[in-house]
């Protein structure tokens, strides 16, 4: 595997005889938009993120990103970094991570975690940390975490739209 870091773009290509993915992390655009508010994800998994429409509505005080696969938006995530609420003190926060229904199973969730402290630490120079809240049911999402180096702080933030969630961070 090799990452390759072009401007702000990350890019991420897992070599395999048979299979060559480019995935790139980078933000968001007005072009991106439509694509965006299509991504859907699983009924399992609906529970856990809010409908991408809401979130771009939303928008201030968070980054918007997009995960790229060969030029193709198949995901997004939020980065918080203003609004002083953040579950951990003086850490980033990341939000809203999805990855399109019709791409899931493709790794890309994977290669999102590898690079991510890369394009924290180009584009948010002065963080040290960063963390984010799982659903204490969404375990396959805690282990994608854990892969990527998130470890659980052992602490739980109750108040989660559909219950309580496990607080993780990691260094960046």
């Amino acid at each position: 595997m090799e990452t390759l870091y072009h401007g702000m773009v990350f890019e991420f290509a897992p070599c395999k005889e048979e299979f060559l993915m480019i995935v790139q992390l980078r933000r968001y655009t007005c072009g991106d938009k439509p694509a965006v508010e299509q991504f859907q994800v699983t009924s399992a998994q609906a529970a856990f993120v809010e409908p991408l429409r809401e979130t771009l509505a939303m928008g201030k005080g968070r980054d918007c990103f997009v995960i790229e696969a060969d030029g193709e938006p198949v995901g997004f995530f939020q980065i918080d970094h203003a609004s002083a609420t953040q579950s951990v003190e003086a850490h980033l926060e990341l939000h809203e991570v999805t990855i399109d229904w019709h791409h899931q199973g493709k790794k890309y969730g994977k290669a999102f975690v590898e690079m991510l402290p890369r394009l924290l630490n180009a584009e948010y120079p002065d963080w040290r940390g960063v963390c984010l809240t799982v659903n204490c049911r969404n375990e396959k999402a805690k282990r994608l975490y854990e892969y990527g180096g998130f470890a659980d702080t052992g602490e739980l933030k109750l108040d989660g739209p559909s219950g309580p969630q496990h607080i993780m961070r990691r260094a960046i």
